[in-house]
């Protein structure tokens, strides 16, 4: 089985280089086809300046030909060429294209580069794999001898090392004898040395973890003399044994696995390795062996996270601390750390520091995630300050890790929360001094730290803001953790230490507001000390509090930026805003915001208009701008919140609940919604670049409404059910159940009709549906009384009022379209007239007999031929002769 791995592993190989060769020949290719066409322009170029130059007078033409050959070196150095057989005539050098247009001239050393990489490996490639086999030839023997017992365990050692020295001393003696060519073509003795130093690392470590040959301290020592001679060889033999032997040196713990889960001996060997590939990765500068590190590295650091026990947590911790130490900082600041850089960064640029980001975040998530999910205890509380320490100190060291401040402040934050999921009992907060143990001491300590630290070093650097945030925000951001952590009933015990610390550090940083001389210093120590105030001043509230606290900060950052002119990037306030908007969201269907009062009242109802307000007053902040419309729509959304939950609440007392609505409830979420869905679509004309959003939300609100429409005709209606209305004539329920929807339908008809002009006809013919039954159900309550279901009957009073006011209606109708000259209006008249007058005929007159009969028709033709020469007098007036 190992024997088919190995053939795999060399196949594979195989291929991957066949690839690489191909596309390097692809790009070789395109690049002699673009300089053939260069060539073959400037030919033409060159004998149509000749045709031009034969017809001029010859003094001209010497003067010509001196400009042009004070030109030649200059165009010849931009001459683009491979080879020496590719240069180019003298002649065509006189007239070649400027600079700018011989960009291929500064790739064609890359090419050749890669084309002289290529044709060495086409050429060398089966010394390469011959190379690997050795390698793993090594390995294979070594654990075949280990499974099948053919010697001893210092006999298999000793004849493998003999064998994997053997190969280092035959690449050493044939790098000395200058056998084959030096540099990047020397290929024959870097293979025999990576396939020595891989067999070396294996025996080293089977030695150490399988035979307990060695004790820790040697092995340590022998890994550590491999991986050194190993660097040191790949410098004298280029960086493609470096390749080798860094990918084979990783291997190494897959090929050579004994099972004994030793986490230690695991990082230890990963440890030196990396030690010896940035040694070599340094000195040959070579971008793609750092990757080769990175991705080595960081593999096996998260494959030692399954290997993780309880008492091996420190050496997890201390592996991602020296590995952030190795691979981030000493590449950076050098061996001593003592290069060091002060000057201030712009944000964007702090953002692009690459790779330095993602390499923290690499070593430093999988600690504390793994941090959140195991129990905490000393171990990890050490390996999380030594961590924020360890962030800090290297920001002190370089401006340009600025940002890490925040990484520091995330962690400690995270620290708080791993703490408070431990530590979780009843009995806690018996004791009045909780405020100062667990995670409450913990995250007041870090904050007050973190604040001291940031105003410090922001005193000492005045131009670097990252520290002026720090010492802004930590308080305010450890408190509010602990806030949200701590029960309502431990509240009053922890908040005057809290207070006074949120008071003592903004009156500090409005002390340091004045004497700052920046813009931006002053905006973010005023909105820092704002926020402690803020909370401070939330505490003392309720839940909602909290929230209330937000929304004020969103107004006065505004305030502050539209005060000061601060060019402050948006993000910032958008990131805020929508934190606050899910919270609001959120917060109805949350069981602790059931009975929550503010001032006496029922939450939502103070909450919610005052952030609509607070929104709306921060976006008059901002003049044409994208976070006007942003504050806006988020103002529109917390009324659509408001409608949605307290007409539901003041009506049934408790939230909807979508899933057992009764008949009142879908008749105030038919309207609540069709009307918000009528604003989102008319924002959405104003809203820029978020016109889509708002589209899609309005149609989606509108959608909602029509199945609640839908479900109250077919299964609530009062027609058909005994469903109370209300006793007052039109002020009742029928008002918001079909006349109000009709009106919105209409105002939708209206909004949908520049989007799609073909669904405005069926939305019509919805209003008209909803007028119907409004008009109808009306004449019905009036009639009827609160009940208006059918089965009861009707009187023949009530079926005369129903052709009245159609009558009436009808007629109207017919003037208006006359009025308006719209056809479709007065075709709707006629329509609701000839409606009229066939129930007239049908039922009213059905049950006359006599006189009644008589006068009826008498007054029902009077009534006709009056409409007729109206309409004729309007027509007159419309269209004159």
């Amino acid at each position: 089985m190992d024997d088919l791995v190995g053939l795999a592993v060399i196949v594979i190989l195989v291929v991957v280089a066949g690839a690489i060769c191909g596309l390097i020949a692809l790009v070789q290719l395109n690049a002699l086809k673009q300089e053939v066409a260069v060539l073959r322009a400037k030919i033409t170029h060159l004998q149509t300046h000749k045709s031009i130059s034969q017809s001029e007078p010859q003094s001209e033409a010497s003067t010509a030909q001196a400009a042009i050959s004070r030109s030649e070196p200059i165009a010849h150095k931009a001459q683009p060429s491979l080879t020496s057989q590719n240069a180019s005539p003298p002649v065509i050098n006189q007239l070649s294209a400027p600079p700018k247009k011989a960009k291929p001239a500064e790739a064609s050393a890359i090419e050749l580069l890669f084309n002289k990489l290529r044709a060495g490996f086409e050429q060398n490639w089966m010394t390469w794999i011959g190379a690997i086999a050795l390698a793993f030839g090594g390995i294979f023997l070594a654990k075949y001898s280990l499974e099948a017992g053919l010697l001893s365990p210092v006999m298999r050692l000793s004849l493998g090392g003999l064998f994997g020295l053997s190969l280092i001393a035959a690449a050493a003696y044939l790098h000395h004898k200058r056998i084959v060519f030096e540099g990047f073509n020397n290929y024959i003795p870097a293979a025999l040395a990576s396939g020595g130093f891989i067999t070396c690392f294996a025996l080293t470590l089977l030695a150490y973890s399988s035979y307990d040959m060695l004790s820790p301290t040697v092995a340590f020592f022998a890994l550590a003399i491999i991986a050194i001679s190993a660097s040191a060889m790949a410098l004298r033999l280029g960086p493609l044994l470096a390749v080798l032997g860094i990918i084979g040196a990783y291997s190494v713990p897959i090929w050579v696995s004994t099972g004994s889960g030793n986490l230690f001996a695991l990082l230890m060997y990963i440890g030196f390795v990396s030690l010896s590939a940035a040694l070599v990765a340094h000195k040959v500068q070579r971008a793609w062996l750092w990757y080769l590190l990175w991705v080595g590295h960081i593999g096996w650091y998260l494959v030692g996270f399954t290997l993780l026990k309880a008492n091996t947590v420190w050496l997890m911790g201390a592996f991602a601390l020296l590995s952030i130490v190795g691979l981030i900082a000493i590449p950076r600041l050098g061996l001593k750390l003592n290069v060091i850089e002060h000057r201030p960064h712009s944000l964007k640029r702090l953002i692009k520091v690459l790779p330095d980001h993602a390499l923290l975040l690499a070593f430093i998530a999988p600690l504390i995630f793994t941090m959140l999910i195991s129990h905490f205890d000393m171990q990890w509380q050490a390996i999380g300050v030594l961590s924020i320490v360890l962030v800090l100190f290297l920001v002190l060291k370089n401006s340009r890790w600025d940002i890490w401040q925040g990484v520091a402040l995330v962690i400690s934050t995270l620290l708080v929360l791993g703490a408070q999921r431990t530590h979780l009992s009843p009995n806690l907060f018996d004791d009045a001094l909780f405020i100062f143990k667990n995670e409450y001491g913990l995250g007041l300590l870090l904050g007050l730290l973190l604040t001291a630290f940031g105003l410090y070093y922001g005193k000492k650097q005045i131009k670097r803001l990252a520290f002026h945030i720090t010492g802004a925000f930590s308080v305010f951001v450890m408190i509010a953790t602990l806030y949200t952590l701590i029960p309502n009933s431990a509240l009053s015990t922890a908040y005057p230490l809290w207070a006074v610390a949120l008071f003592v550090v903004a009156a500090i940083l409005i002390k340091c507001a004045q004497h700052n001389t920046t813009l931006f210093q002053r905006f973010t120590y005023w909105v820092g000390a704002n926020a402690n105030i803020t909370l401070a001043i939330t505490m003392l509230l309720s839940d909602s509090g909290l929230t209330i606290a937000l929304a004020v900060q969103v107004l006065l950052i505004s305030v502050l930026i539209k005060r000061y002119n601060v060019p402050m990037p948006h993000w910032p306030i958008k990131a805020l805003v929508a934190a606050l908007l899910l919270r609001l969201t959120l917060a109805p269907w949350t069981p602790s915001y059931d009975a929550l009062t503010v001032f006496g009242l029922h939450w939502s109802i103070v909450v919610y208009p005052l952030c609509i307000s607070l929104f709306f007053a921060a976006a008059k902040c901002f003049d044409s701008s994208k976070l006007k419309i942003w504050l806006e729509g988020a103002a529109l959304h917390c009324l659509a919140l408001f409608i949605t939950t307290e007409t539901s609440y003041q009506l049934v007392g408790h939230y909807p609940q979508f899933d057992s609505l009764n008949f009142y409830e879908q008749i105030l979420l038919t309207c609540n919604w069709l009307a918000l869905g009528c604003v989102y679509l008319h924002r959405a004309k104003l809203a820029g670049t978020l016109a889509k959003l708002y589209k899609v939300a309005g149609f989606a609100l509108a959608g909602l409404a029509g199945l609640f429409a839908i479900k109250t005709l077919l299964d609530d209606n009062p027609l058909f059910e005994s469903l109370y209305i209300g006793e007052l004539p039109i002020f009742n329920w029928l008002l918001l159940l079909w006349l109000v929807p009709a009106g919105l339908t209409l105002w939708l008809a209206k909004l949908v009709k520049p989007i799609n002009a073909k669904a405005t006809p069926f939305i019509l013919a919805v209003a008209g549906g909803f007028i119907l039954l409004a008009i109808n159900s009306f004449i019905r309550q009036y009639w009827q009384g609160p009940y208006i279901y059918l089965s009861k009957g009707a009187s023949n009073a009530e079926l005369y009022s129903y052709s009245v006011i159609w009558l009436v209606l009808g007629a109207g109708t017919v003037i208006f379209g006359h009025l308006k000259n719209q056809l479709l209006i007065q075709k709707v008249g006629l329509g609701i007239l000839a409606a009229v007058i066939v129930k007239v005929f049908l039922i009213d007159m059905a049950n006359l007999e006599g006189l009644l009969k008589a006068l009826s028709f008498i007054g029902l033709g009077l009534s006709l031929v009056g409409l007729s020469w109206l309409f004729q007098k309007l027509r007159s007036r419309v269209n004159p002769v």
